[in-house]
């Protein structure tokens, strides 16, 4: 009884340092650029973002955050629109290695399918994300999270 009580304390241990699960989307991330005809179409109205797990240790570099997104989509009669895909961008932003920021850019991709029902106009939407972030550095790692106007910045600590 008391090897098995020891080894659940152990592989608890090691899954805790090793990284969160994986990221639950609602709609797909995408990371390749594509035909946009419709996004003129689309306005963000909130960005909101939250840190879902940050365990970040010696044996794991990765946290994840949720992010969600709303706005509204305009379409004309006949068209049934919706959000395809998120595209994802991520770059540094190199100042110097001191001051360095991993920045992130998400931006909804709105495609529409022919609908005899649909009487266009404008349509809310709103969905959230999961979606991992990797520490670059010992210390505080900055994170700008950008989508349309709205920018969030968070600060994650990469401990030994």
């Amino acid at each position: 009884m008391r090897y098995f009580l020891g080894s659940i304390l152990v592989i608890s241990f090691f899954c805790g340092c090793f990284g969160p699960k994986k990221p639950k989307c609602e709609v797909r991330e995408s990371y390749k650029l594509d035909w946009w005809t419709k996004n003129p179409n689309m306005r963000i109205e909130s960005f909101e973002v939250k840190v879902v797990e940050s365990n970040l240790n010696l044996f794991n570099s990765v946290a994840k955050i949720s992010y969600t997104i709303t706005g509204t989509m305009k379409s004309n009669a006949g068209w049934d629109p919706y959000i395809r895909e998120v595209h994802v961008s991520e770059q540094y932003e190199n100042r110097d290695s001191a001051n360095m920021v991993s920045v992130h850019t998400f931006t909804p991709v709105m495609a529409s399918k022919s609908s005899k029902k649909a009487k266009g106009g404008e349509e809310k939407f709103t969905f959230t994300n999961e979606h991992t972030v990797h520490s670059y550095k010992w210390g505080e790692n900055k994170f700008r999270l950008v989508c349309g106007d709205f920018v969030t910045e968070i600060k994650l600590d990469q401990n030994k």
